[in-house]
């Protein structure tokens, strides 16, 4: 019996070490090219989308872009673009469109992804919910908000009364969104005003876009 429980215990050990392992893999690449503010190409090919943050739209398949769209993918080429960059893994390494998700580190230690919301190029879109960086980029874009830097600038349209958000899914939406209206009452949390929502780090709805 205490051969077992030692075996066991073993098994815990090992199970917790390769769950900080995967939390925290990392590996390192050269930027070949960049598509937009948050998603570059690897010199393999493989395409890499920043993890916890949207920027701003380009131009693409005949929709036009949004404002701040070509300034983030100017950003973020002069940071990255043709340097070996260190890719820090979440919890899921690749979005449905198997597009590598990472956040982005430069030689010298810098954080790109935060970089960007600092500067008011792109928000905060936590998909991982528990990577201990999310802080750091919560308090970047509330500097960005207070400062009314890039994207902070615009004056909202189409202004609703209030906004849902859904604790569990970090999104929010407008009153009329029926993923919205779908949010258990015991996730849900009502916002009055946009800025209010993104200084919680609530990430707007891609299909209501709030």
């Amino acid at each position: 019996m205490k051969h077992l429980k030692l075996v066991s215990f073993g098994a815990l050990l090992l199970l917790a070490g390769c769950l900080v392992a995967g939390s925290l893999a990392e590996s390192r690449a050269l930027v070949r090219y960049v598509i937009d503010g948050d998603t570059v190409v690897l010199s393999n090919g493989v395409k890499v989308r920043y993890l916890g943050i949207n920027c701003p739209e380009i131009s693409h398949e005949g929709r036009p872009g949004e404002p701040f769209g070509r300034a983030a993918t100017r950003r973020n080429r002069q940071l990255v673009q043709g340097k070996v960059v260190r890719l820090v893994y979440g919890s899921e390494k690749r979005d449905r469109y198997g597009r590598l998700l990472a956040y982005v580190f430069l030689p010298g230690g810098r954080f790109v992804n935060e970089l960007l919301v600092r500067e008011g190029l792109a928000y905060c879109c936590f998909k991982d919910l528990r990577s201990p960086l999310n802080k750091r980029l919560l308090r970047a874009q509330r500097d960005a908000i207070r400062a009314k830097r890039g994207i902070w600038t615009l004056e909202p349209g189409r202004p609703e009364p209030y906004y849902i958000g859904n604790k569990r899914s970090r999104r929010y939406h407008r009153p009329s969104c029926p993923f919205g209206r779908k949010t258990w009452k015991g996730n849900r949390v009502i916002f009055k005003t946009r800025l209010d929502a993104a200084w919680q780090g609530y990430c707007p709805c891609k299909k209501c876009n709030p």
